[in-house]
């Protein structure tokens, strides 16, 4: 089941590749832009200034804020004597709601998208726990069985192995699309009733 999961995001970041190729034929037959501008806007400037003193470091401390939230939910669960069980039902829950929103953040198609930040800094904070989890502290052996640990290590480190690997290969979908549609790129045209259009082979 998991690995029928992966294979199908991975299939849906090669298809980001191939079906750039039908928006552009359809974006030229209803006139809506040329060639030019197409392979002009397809790949996306790199980061400004601004970009980097104002939300990269917001974006990496919301990063590390998103996994330590529950995580200190759990720590005063502790501090309170509450049963085990609950500060279980933290963790399962919040681990894939994290996942859930940074595949959100590198999936969406809206200007700006992908993010990358944020959802690196929860791959390493899972692959993290997932690593500590590896020789528990005697805290967390008193409190929880083996299965328990166990659940919670596979867990995180499942989600944080999958938010690495849909990162990598959304970038690289990302750059063979902008290197298509360079490579690809002609001054064609095609002549209808006298009229001169933009041509795209298929």
């Amino acid at each position: 089941v998991l690995c029928a999961a992966l294979l199908k995001i991975l299939k849906r970041q090669w298809d980001v590749v191939f079906e750039e190729e039908n928006k552009i034929a359809t974006a030229i037959r209803r006139g809506d832009t040329t060639e030019e501008e197409l392979v002009e806007n397809s790949a996306a400037p790199p980061p400004s200034l601004a970009y980097w003193l104002l939300r990269f470091p917001f974006a990496v401390h919301a990063g590390w804020i998103a996994p330590a939230t529950p995580l200190m939910l759990s720590v005063l669960l502790v501090y309170q004597g509450v049963d085990p069980t609950y500060e279980l039902w933290v963790a399962v829950i919040s681990i894939p709601l994290l996942f859930g929103g940074c595949m959100g953040l590198l999936l969406r198609e809206e200007s700006g998208a992908p993010v990358y930040t944020f959802p690196g800094v929860v791959a390493y904070a899972c692959i993290g726990i997932c690593w500590e989890l590896q020789a528990p502290a005697y805290s967390i052996l008193a409190r929880h069985d083996d299965a328990t640990i166990s659940l919670m290590k596979n867990l995180s480190g499942f989600c944080g192995a999958c938010l690495l690997v849909v990162m990598l290969s959304r970038s690289i979908a990302l750059l063979l699309r902008d290197a298509w549609l360079k490579w690809n790129h002609t001054d064609e045209t095609l002549s209808i009733d006298g009229e001169q259009y933009p041509y795209v082979k298929a």
